[in-house]
């Protein structure tokens, strides 16, 4: 263990780190978001340290405006955004895990054994949790698209519902995921469908619009793409067909360098009039060179000047300039072509010309904004951009990050869990799914509780002891949450428990995933059309060990005193 000893150094001090205190702070943490799990979860209203009133289901979003200042608790917020910048979701069931952990390590453990759990816990990774993963795997449901298309998109579709439906009501849940559903290309072929999801997931801010409405109901999807920044537009007509344009990176003007050979020195009166007269011969030049080769449009990530928008105004060439970079950084992937990073000396390269069906402006939330429609033989499979609309800014902030979420978890259920990953895989498009309702964390609990009555190594059962019971920790708020009453609810749990484990063991003809609805009814979830990722939940779990292992390990902090 870490042991750090008080250092004799002015303006520093070390002093040993309680392992109570660890507990205390992820109690706190987990107090926060536990009522808002499950389908029928509460919102938390705050208010920010800036004053900015806050109301979210997301444990991320609460724990990053919280601003902890202790070193544990700073630990763990970090250690959930780590998580979630890869899975999207979880972040609450990673710190009802990690608190019910803790509580019973720091109830059943002495210091002393704490040491033999960092063991453990090392022992488990290598041994337990491989045939841990094996286990959920034989149960879990895999739809592949070649071989059935239906099957595959009622999977996706289950996937979509399952992070949706702790956000919203039932209704609104399948209102948006219809919407995400239709943004989807199902008709692509398999490493082409995985490539579009793919880029949904990493350019998700480019394909989605925060559009301020009525209802989130009245959410859509449009046939293009969005340039939706501020930017200044100098459009000759007020929407184009068939349209072949080149994207700027660099200025058209000249700029005046002693090393270039066309720079001119402003070392005389006349010299300022001379190197005006060569700008606009630039300016005329690169206009003679779009006409040569039909090109009716200009975006640029750079300002054009005044002189230079009339000479290609005056030649009917449109200009969108002022564009953020990572839009066209976009849209020079989606089109699979080059930009234009130097000025060019005789022609536009057949890789710089880009090309779009049709281009329009169109108003978003007051703002102007322009409609691309690409086209092209080597066009990247692209989505339609998404329009999530929501009454007020903070609802549709929170909508973006629920959907994002989704298609993260989507894109996670198409990536095979590391013990069934091929070279195949990149041709393969399968989905690895589990029905929702805790069904993954009582399947998890079964095997363990059965591994825990075999003879097996100390260090083993005592992690599978704790884990087993992180598990029903997850499956009783889970409970709480959806129960229509809190009378006898913890009789009730255990009741509908034991009911689960019985019809478990008695099903010999296919196994059932048991679970709770959203009425805390149990139900076989494979009918009901919620699924989970297996990839999410397994990296959830493993993020909880490491950051044990981590909490265990450290004995004490060092605090740097103000001055």
């Amino acid at each position: 263990m870490l042991r750090l000893f008080r250092l004799q150094v002015t303006g520093m001090e070390s002093k040993l780190l309680d392992f109570s205190k660890s507990l205390q702070i992820c109690k706190a943490l987990e107090s926060l978001v536990s009522r808002g799990f499950g389908p029928q979860g509460l919102q938390t209203l705050m208010c920010t340290s800036t004053g900015q009133v806050l109301m979210s289901n997301n444990g991320a979003t609460i724990f990053n405006a919280l601003h902890i200042g202790h070193p544990v608790g700073r630990l763990v917020v970090d250690a959930v955004n780590q998580m979630t910048q890869y899975t999207g979701d979880g972040s609450k069931v990673f710190i009802i895990m990690l608190t019910d952990m803790l509580q019973q390590i720091d109830l059943r453990y002495s210091e002393r054994e704490r040491g033999e759990l960092i063991r453990g816990i090392t022992h488990f990774n290598q041994h337990l949790f491989p045939r841990l993963q094996q286990h959920v795997l034989k149960h879990s449901r895999t739809c592949n698209l070649s071989s059935d298309k239906k099957a595959f998109c009622e999977s996706i579709e289950g996937v979509l519902r399952g992070v949706i439906s702790p956000h919203y009501s039932a209704r609104v849940v399948e209102s948006l995921t219809r919407v995400v559903m239709s943004s989807l290309n199902f008709d692509l072929s398999p490493s082409l469908f995985l490539e579009q999801i793919s880029i949904m997931t990493q350019n998700f801010s480019q394909l989605a619009i925060k559009n301020i409405g009525s209802s989130i109901s009245d959410s859509a999807t449009v046939d293009s793409y969005i340039i939706q920044r501020d930017f200044v537009t100098n459009f000759e007509m007020c929407s184009m067909d068939c349209v072949k344009f080149v994207v700027l990176m660099c200025s058209i003007e000249g700029h005046i360098n002693s090393e270039d050979g066309e720079s001119i020195y402003l070392s005389t009166n006349d010299s300022l009039g001379n190197f005006m007269k060569y700008q606009r011969e630039r300016a005329e030049k690169f206009a003679s060179l779009c006409n040569e080769q039909d090109i009716t449009l200009v975006i640029s990530s750079m300002g054009i000047p005044k002189y230079c928008l009339q000479v290609l105004s005056s030649q009917k060439i449109s200009v969108i300039h002022y564009v953020e970079e990572e839009d066209v950084e976009f849209l020079s992937q989606m089109c699979q072509k080059s930009m234009i990073s130097e000025f060019p000396i005789t022609k536009f390269m057949e890789k710089e010309i880009f090309l779009a069906s049709s281009c329009k402006r169109v108003i978003m939330n007051g703002r102007l904004c322009v409609q691309v429609i690409p086209s092209g033989e080597q066009l990247a499979p692209f989505t339609k951009t998404l329009l999530l609309t929501a009454p007020t800014d903070g609802l549709c902030a929170q909508l973006y990050t629920v959907i994002h979420k989704a298609i993260k978890a989507v894109y996670l259920s198409l990536n095979p869990p590391c013990l069934l990953k091929t070279t195949e895989d990149s041709e393969n498009c399968t989905s690895f799914t589990l029905p929702g309702g805790a069904s993954f964390e009582l399947l998890c609990r079964a095997f363990l509780v059965k591994i825990s009555r075999n003879k097996i190594h100390n260090k083993d059962m005592q992690m599978a002891e704790i884990l087993e019971r992180a598990f029903l920790t997850v499956t009783r708020i889970l409970y709480r949450n959806v129960s229509e009453t809190t009378m006898n609810e913890t009789h009730n749990f255990l009741v509908k428990l034991s009911y689960i484990q019985n019809e478990t063991d008695s099903s010999t003809d296919s196994f059932k995933c048991f679970g709770f609805d959203r009425r805390g009814t149990v139900k076989d979830m494979e009918k009901e059309g919620v699924l989970e990722s297996l990839n999410v939940k397994f990296h959830v779990v493993s993020c909880v060990l490491n950051l044990l292992s981590t909490i265990l390990k450290t004995n004490g902090i060092i605090g740097i005193k103000n001055a």
